[in-house]
């Protein structure tokens, strides 16, 4: 689309817009080909890192709260006061970003910024574009009492956005449900530059001793770490190791359990750096999904951003979760783009590890599918195209 069709665009939202992981690498590289003299970004308590930004775009700290406060005992109520106060910072972001003048708002319904940003539409008359990449009651640290709240302003901002980006189609479906009005399904996409193979990885024909397994990403919930722990666990059985890339350092890992001898912690690459060293380092891409009860909703409606870069790797792909999880439902709707297990029990995790190991056949298959299928799921310029299609529309105000 002709940069000219595209509105002057104020990004305002707790989640960073870097070239790292999650939902910050979702919005770089749905932004990565917006004209940067059309765009500025605010971010506020995790700020990005300079050498990950997106380069020539204005990018402006928009401090809302005492860091240290949200690490103490008293952090869920101090953010829930700072969520009570998010609309009247609209002043504020006014004189931030002089003399940058918005057409339209971009948010991210995390943290409290996305009420910012709702408020600061509304008072200047112009869009808002609500991109929705997790389940909101995850999304913000809170007491109790607020939680109706939350939910009741979520759903005012939901329905009156002008456009509504979510994730996947499940969570798309469950918010109808919920709120009341639909959505576009954005599916997080590959890097533009991303490295495209047509072929499986050569050593999947006859994998070396011992069997390699990666897991790439962050872990934040509970039943992510006792999955990764259970992993380990069954390929110590197999002589194979759990390659943990991310940013996780040794001290952290330690922290939650998972400092097994036979888990390597490779730290964080860029995306591409990553494609090349899991094809070449790997032999199995793992991808947990969280089987703790608190967990469920969220994991029926999120939808795990690293299998856009999972499925451009030439490697089978493992996801371990429940039947209804997102991307269970996934590889459910795409036949044999993964393996699957949709229990907890160890024996079967081993069973489906036994068989990866010894059939190559099923390797090859698994991986040669997962390339075609990535290919028409997350392919950059189609994203992109429909976020520029989105923003393009005339505004409903």
């Amino acid at each position: 689309m002709h940069s000219a069709t595209l509105p002057n665009l104020l990004y305002l939202a707790n989640v960073p817009v870097e070239c790292s992981y999650h939902g910050s690498a979702l919005m770089y590289r749905l932004l990565q080909n917006y004209p940067p003299e059309k765009l500025c970004i605010i971010e506020s308590l995790n700020r990005s890192l300079e050498n990950r930004r997106l380069p020539g775009v204005k990018y402006i700290n928009f401090p809302t709260c005492i860091e240290r406060a949200t690490r103490t005992r008293f952090a869920a109520l101090y953010s829930s006061l700072s969520f009570l106060r998010a609309s009247s910072w609209t002043r504020r972001v006014r004189q931030a970003i002089s003399p940058f003048q918005p057409d339209a708002v971009l948010s991210v319904s995390h943290g409290h910024l996305w009420v910012t940003a709702a408020a600061f539409a509304q008072a200047l008359q112009i869009p808002l574009h609500l991109v929705c990449h997790d389940e909101i009651t995850k999304t913000v640290m809170h007491q109790p009492w607020l939680r109706s709240r939350l939910l009741r302003v979520f759903g005012d901002v939901y329905h009156g956005a002008d456009s509504r980006l979510c994730v996947s189609p499940y969570m798309r479906n469950d918010y109808r449900a919920r709120f009341g009005v639909d959505a576009e399904v954005l599916y997080p996409s590959r890097a533009i530059d991303a490295p495209r193979f047509e072929t499986p990885s050569e050593h999947l024909t006859d994998l070396p001793q011992g069997l390699r397994v990666a897991f790439a990403g962050t872990i934040n919930m509970g039943g992510h770490v006792a999955l990764l722990k259970s992993m380990a666990l069954s390929l110590e059985g197999l002589s194979g190791k759990l390659l943990l890339f991310g940013p996780l350092s040794k001290e952290a890992v330690a922290q939650l359990g998972l400092d097994a001898s036979n888990i390597e912690i490779r730290g964080l690459l860029p995306s591409n750096e990553l494609i090349h060293t899991l094809r070449t380092e790997a032999d199995i891409l793992y991808a947990p999904m969280s089987f703790d009860p608190e967990d469920h909703l969220a994991m029926k409606t999120n939808f795990p951003s690293k299998l856009t870069d999972y499925t451009a790797v030439g490697l089978p792909i493992l996801i371990q979760g429940p039947p209804d999880s997102s991307a269970v439902s996934w590889a459910r709707e795409n036949a044999e783009v993964a393996a699957v297990v949709t229990t907890e029990a160890s024996v079967v995790l081993l069973g489906e590890l036994e068989r990866l190991r010894t059939d190559s056949a099923y390797r090859i298959n698994l991986a040669s599918r997962a390339l075609v299928v990535g290919n028409q799921y997350f392919d950059a310029t189609a994203a992109s195209q429909i976020f520029h299609r989105v923003l393009a529309r005339p505004a409903m105000r």
